[in-house]
């Protein structure tokens, strides 16, 4: 029934996903690159290996906060279509018996 049909896609909930799985190495990797260098690093160039960290941080939790709502709008979606399904059901013979 195309009623029922869901609007997101699968192709529109990966690409977040995939997003989010090349960040989470780098997220953990440049802290532990600006500890291990932090004494070979000038001021500016510490600070600016710690603005980055807290870039990478917020979008990976970004990305990751929007791959959950859809999750849960996807769940969402597809139980209101159960019941939606389950309504149509139960008026269906109402329907032949006005016709």
């Amino acid at each position: 029934m195309p009623i029922l049909n869901s609007k997101a896609s699968h192709e529109d909930a990966s690409s977040a996903d995939d997003s989010l799985a090349l960040l989470i190495p780098f997220t953990a990797l440049l802290p532990a690159l600006t500890a291990m260098f932090a004494d070979r690093f000038s001021t500016v160039g510490w600070v600016v290996m710690v603005t980055v960290e807290l870039v990478l941080i917020a979008t990976t939790s970004a990305l990751a906060a929007r791959a959950a709502a859809r999750a849960t709008a996807a769940r969402t979606a597809a139980a209101r279509a159960g019941r939606d399904a389950a309504v149509l059901d139960r008026l269906e013979p109402l329907a032949g018996e006005r016709r």
